[in-house]
């Protein structure tokens, strides 16, 4: 179906007041996306063109919004909110399309098939306005307003001001409206302001659409479809929801998760099938992993690329970073903008920053590497640091092929270690080692035969002459 002849109102200027934080509800982040960005996204892809109405906090929802790059979407203040009714009447000047989709910015798990499937209805029925509802269990605790149904008339009542009211059917409003654009404009400046709040209410049109013989239509959607977010819990229950739909779409594709619910997952994730995830794996940002991987329990990666093979042990951090072919990380490895070569191994409490490793390279133990690149077949001996800062810059140091450095080294950048050169155990080297030279800088060993009892002899001494005198008795 064509929407050439609909137009959105995004409903996006509410204070968040039931979240009890200082940052808006629609900044807040599901699934590695900003609330707000899911409806204006999921619009978009539908081709609606959309006016997002915003007030508290409007600098910070646009900007959210223009960090994804949303087409055909504009923006009206509606300056102090006075209710869902008085924003609609806000953005009516800058309506022109034929028909009006209203929805609110807080319903992140809305989907392209429920709102066609309102949309054909609206048009097919030729109604002057219809909703979605929903089934609930118990309406009177939910907080959302209560449908009634009598005969062809359909009312909603908003559940804080009648709250005894019971509803024989539970349904209730979802907040996702579609109007006809002519009878929004012959009745939503007549709407009069609710007595006890003095704001303009939405949820009145369709009373007033019953009152004028209009034609109101409704379809059912699941509650989970339709959940809003108005405190933390609610958004808790809502990314648990969403997060549950990403992991069973990854699952039908193949992947394996050890423990599904123990592991947190973002909207950009994309994983290739034959790959395990243990759990507590924590997968955010853009990040990719390839065919036939084991991301190791307690692992967290993100914005990161793991190719194909590849062996995450647990407890591995990987930041910004590409994993080649086979390689193998951690456990309780950590990597920061580096790249790591196929089949490479870099160990346990091996970090890298801003560094490269080559194929085949080995660094599997206690090392630190900032500002490094390392050739393909190198060794890197446990206890290895490249010292890359001299409190004012960062040095860079290169490691090239098949090159051996011993335990313990400390690597003054800047300094290259050439084509398997070797290096000593224990060296502070600050001078290039050229190829296949062996380099070697220590402290000459010193060694006294039978000197041992001399030297406990002379600690107690030490000891016996620093210690307090001893408190006078009386």
């Amino acid at each position: 179906m064509s929407n050439s002849s609909v137009q959105a109102v995004l409903l996006a200027a509410g204070k968040s007041a039931r979240f009890n934080t200082k940052k808006t509800k629609l900044c807040h982040i599901i699934c590695g996306q900003e609330l707000i960005a899911y409806p204006a996204k999921l619009l978009a892809r539908m081709h609606i063109p959309t006016t997002c109405i915003v007030s508290h906090q409007k600098e910070d929802i646009i900007a959210t919004l223009a960090c994804h790059d949303i087409p055909n979407i504009s923006y009206v203040d509606q300056g102090e909110p006075k209710g869902t009714g008085h924003a609609l009447l806000t953005a009516l000047p800058s309506l022109s399309a034929q028909h009006v989709l209203v929805m609110n910015g807080d319903v992140p798990l809305i989907t392209e098939e429920l709102l066609t499937l309102l949309l054909e209805k609206h048009i097919k029925e030729e109604a002057a306005a219809s909703f979605i509802i929903s089934h609930s269990f118990s309406p009177s605790s939910s907080g959302y307003g209560r449908v009634i149904k009598q005969g062809e008339s359909v009312e909603i009542v908003e559940t804080k001001y009648n709250p005894d009211l019971s509803s024989e059917s539970g349904f209730i409003n979802a907040g996702i409206y579609i109007f006809k654009k002519s009878f929004l404009d012959n009745t939503l400046p007549n709407i009069t302001p609710n007595n006890e709040s003095g704001e303009l209410y939405i949820t009145d049109l369709i009373g007033a659409a019953n009152a004028q013989g209009g034609r109101v239509c409704t379809i059912t959607a699941p509650f989970d479809s339709i959940r809003g977010v108005n405190t933390l819990k609610d958004l808790w229950a809502v990314e648990h929801i969403k997060r549950s739909e990403l992991i069973t779409h990854w699952m039908n594709q193949g992947v394996r998760f050890i423990a599904a619910q123990n592991v947190y997952l973002d909207l950009n994730v994309s994983i290739e099938n034959d790959t395990v995830i243990w759990p507590g794996c924590i997968l955010t940002g853009n990040t990719h992993i390839g065919h036939g991987c084991t991301i190791g329990a307690y692992s967290c990666i993100t914005d990161s690329t793991i190719h194909d093979g590849a062996l995450i042990h647990p407890h591995s951090f990987i930041l910004n970073s590409i994993v080649h072919q086979s390689a193998e990380i951690g456990p309780f490895a950590k990597l920061r903008l580096s790249s790591v070569g196929e089949r490479t191994i870099i160990g346990n409490f091996v970090e890298m920053n801003r560094s490269s490793a080559g194929a085949r390279t080995k660094a599997k133990h206690l090392t630190y590497l900032g500002d490094t690149c390392i050739g393909m077949q190198a060794n890197i001996g446990a206890g290895t640091i490249t010292c890359n800062y001299d409190g004012v810059s960062k040095h860079k140091t290169v490691i090239k092929d098949r090159a051996m450095i011993g335990s313990n080294n400390a690597l003054i950048a800047p300094i290259t270690i050439g084509k398997n050169a070797v290096t000593g155990a224990g060296s502070v080297l600050t001078e290039d080692v050229p190829d296949n030279a062996f380099s070697v800088s220590r402290s000459p060993q010193i060694t006294k035969d039978h000197y041992s009892e001399t030297l406990r002899l002379n600690t107690l001494a030490k000891t016996y002459l620093n210690a307090p005198e001893s408190e006078p008795t009386t």
